[in-house]
């Protein structure tokens, strides 16, 4: 007869065998990514294809639930699988990741409410999750008997073309902008404006939703901060929540994205670096330069650094896991510092080789001009901005109160 420390062990040895066969499955895609991220790019959308491709290779699962039959990697494990699909297509590795903010939402509401979006047959991502962050970003809602009736414009809604349901932001008060809350609705019951149109990250297809004019939610399908924090802690203790780390640790798997998108530049680079010539000069080829070797040289390193203040960030949260505890506010800020710093790392030093690449490769048709843009496009985004937590960790090695390390709704307390 197996014990719970035998089942748990047999659990552990299987999901590190998923894990390992994920991987090899993107590697093996690696090639077939990097041949269509441009077409992603000119269709502004994940193509449906890829989509059934990393459908049929499990990698859907790292963004759901494990109790509907999704995964539960290791922060490690996670990290590398990004980290191989961004040197594929770093577009389509943050869709994986960014439909992932859908999972922790799926852990907050009740089982009956999540079970038929997960239970029913589809191909791709599930869920997608937008809004809480301010105003701007999210809907309002009205009480009416059995539930709200929402309304709203939300913006950047990353997965939403693949996805059927959708986890929106809500505030519920005119005035108090504590009443926030989370709302599941189909996206079939949504606008989608196909609106995306950006110099980077074109393909995630990250559009704007809507509603079209005011839209019924059941009572059971719209939660609030302090009940969704409630039933993460419930379904954690009973060892079926989320992993340790939230916010922080999705923002660090993140950097596997980074990391992946600087690797494929790298090897673009080097690629063609004993062909590609240097016009106005006495080199017939680049690889006579000297400074082709300091340039190289540069991101190389650059690329190496941003990978161990990376590792060190896992290893963290996967200890977190390990002691069952979550980290500190100081340490929130610190991991925030180090995402930023990862990206903005891999993003230069990209740059520095699409630089020393010459006039030829602006080509849309050469894909070193689409990884720069790419990269740049995520160091933006305001969670990886360089210069917000470079003030935010300074100030609290000064003493003086930072900015706050979190606006998701489940940050709140209303």
């Amino acid at each position: 007869m197996m014990t719970d420390i035998d089942t748990a062990e047999v659990a552990t040895d299987s999901q590190r065998i998923r894990a390992r066969e994920i991987l090899s499955f993107v590697t093996e895609l690696q090639p077939w990514l990097r041949e269509n991220q441009s077409l992603a790019e000119s269709q502004r959308r994940i193509p449906q294809e890829t989509i059934d491709r990393l459908d049929e290779g499990g990698v859907f699962s790292v963004t759901t639930p494990n109790r509907f039959g999704g995964a539960d990697f290791t922060t490690r494990e996670v990290h590398d699988i990004y980290r191989t699909l961004g040197a594929g297509c770093g577009a389509s590795a943050w869709v994986v990741w960014a439909t992932a903010g859908g999972n922790l939402w799926s852990f907050a509401f009740d089982d009956d409410v999540v079970a038929p979006v997960y239970n029913s047959p589809w191909v791709g991502n599930r869920t997608f999750a937008v809004g809480g962050t301010s105003r701007r970003m999210s809907g309002t809602a009205r009480q009416v008997d059995g539930g709200w009736m929402i309304t709203g414009v939300w913006p950047f809604a990353t997965g939403s073309i693949h996805a059927s349901h959708g986890y929106l932001a809500v505030f519920y008060d005119d005035t108090d902008d504590s009443k926030v809350a989370m709302t599941l609705v189909p996206k079939n019951s949504l606008v989608c404006r196909d609106d995306w149109d950006a110099m980077g990250m074109a393909a995630t297809g990250s559009q704007t939703v809507a509603t079209d004019g005011e839209l019924f939610v059941p009572d059971e399908r719209f939660s609030t901060p302090a009940v969704l924090a409630s039933r993460i802690d419930e379904l954690t203790e009973k060892g079926k929540g989320p992993r340790r780390g939230g916010l922080p640790r999705s923002l660090v798997t993140s950097t596997g994205i980074a990391l992946g998108m600087a690797d494929h530049a790298l090897d673009v680079f080097l690629t063609g670096v004993d062909k590609r010539s240097i016009p106005y000069s006495p080199y017939a080829h680049q690889i006579d330069a000297p400074m082709t070797y300091h340039t190289v040289g540069r991101a190389h390193t650059a690329i190496r650094a941003a990978g161990r203040v990376a590792d060190a960030a896992v290893a963290q949260l996967d200890r977190y896991q390990a002691d069952d505890t979550e980290p500190a506010e100081h340490e929130i800020t610190q991991l925030h510092t180090d995402v930023a710093y990862i990206w903005h790392t891999c993003s230069t030093a990209i740059e520095t080789l699409l630089h020393a690449s010459g006039a030829s490769a602006i080509s849309k048709r050469l894909p070193l001009q689409l990884i720069a843009r790419n990269c740049r496009a995520g160091s933006l985004h305001a969670a990886n901005n360089l210069d917000t937590w470079m003030e935010n960790i300074g100030r609290e090695l000064c003493g003086v109160p930072a900015g706050p390390t979190s606006t998701s709704v489940l940050e709140r307390r209303s």
